[in-house]
């Protein structure tokens, strides 16, 4: 797929792999349409990249959403690639005292919901792009292997693989595509203090820009590419070195 000189939405834009991948997109002659829920952080966004247009959308809000899609389709912003980076990874076990009950919405809403929302919503445009547009669906390894703790995180990152394969089947004829990245442990703000051998923010979204590049269906970075294999060697061993995390 060419990546230049296209007009690219980007949540969870504000930290981590999502600033890098406004900062990677840009640098190819791209515009970004950036997404964030603080202010503050769309603000200090827009002064390293100038360009861009920043706006302020909270995904656990539907109105949110609605209003974002609303505001690309009355300015028609030629939106021909959506990238669902945003995401929130709560650890504590369900069995834990600081369990939150009121975590539970937001994560998977955050993770999953507000993607199939915009999804929905923006379809239109993204199928009207003559050049071939994509979506691209930012998961993890663990889609495929959940770990002990974060379950919601697992579960949405799995709804969100099931997803991304259903969307691919239905888009098959349409030209718009379907890109699934499956990250490993990632250094960025989410998984501060947390894991050992993470890769950086900029490799994550450099490997994530190339296999769009490439219109490939499915990418593992880094060390998510171990899982496949290890799964097929030795399905017990994987599902305990997950059980452990």
């Amino acid at each position: 797929m060419k990546l230049n000189n296209r007009t690219i939405l980007i949540t969870g834009a504000t930290s981590g792999i999502g600033t890098e991948l406004c900062r990677q997109l840009t640098t190819m002659g791209n515009h970004v349409i950036a997404t964030g829920r603080s202010q503050d952080k769309l603000d200090a966004l827009k002064r390293q990249l100038p360009d861009a247009t920043l706006i302020h959308c909270d995904l656990t809000s539907k109105s949110d959403v609605i209003a974002l899609a609303h505001h690309i389709e009355i300015n028609s912003l030629p939106v021909s690639i959506l990238i669902n980076n945003a995401a929130v990874q709560y650890t504590p076990r369900f069995i834990d005292a600081d369990f939150s009950f009121d975590s539970i919405e937001a994560e998977i809403t955050t993770n999953f919901t507000s993607i199939a929302w915009l999804t929905s919503l923006l379809l239109p445009r993204l199928l009207s792009f003559e050049g071939g547009g994509a979506i691209v669906n930012m998961s993890s390894g663990l889609a495929y292997y959940p770990k002990t703790t974060s379950a919601l995180y697992c579960a949405s990152k799995s709804a969100l693989h099931s997803l991304s394969q259903s969307l691919r089947y239905q888009l098959a004829d349409t030209g718009l595509g379907v890109t699934e990245a499956l990250l490993p442990l990632v250094d960025t703000p989410m998984t501060e203090g947390r894991g050992k051998g993470k890769i950086t923010a900029a490799r994550a979204a450099g490997e994530t820009i190339q296999a769009l590049k490439a219109g490939r269906a499915e990418v593992h970075i880094g060390k998510a590419q171990l899982l496949p294999f290890l799964n097929r060697i030795s399905p017990t061993f994987t599902k305990r070195l997950l059980q452990g995390l």
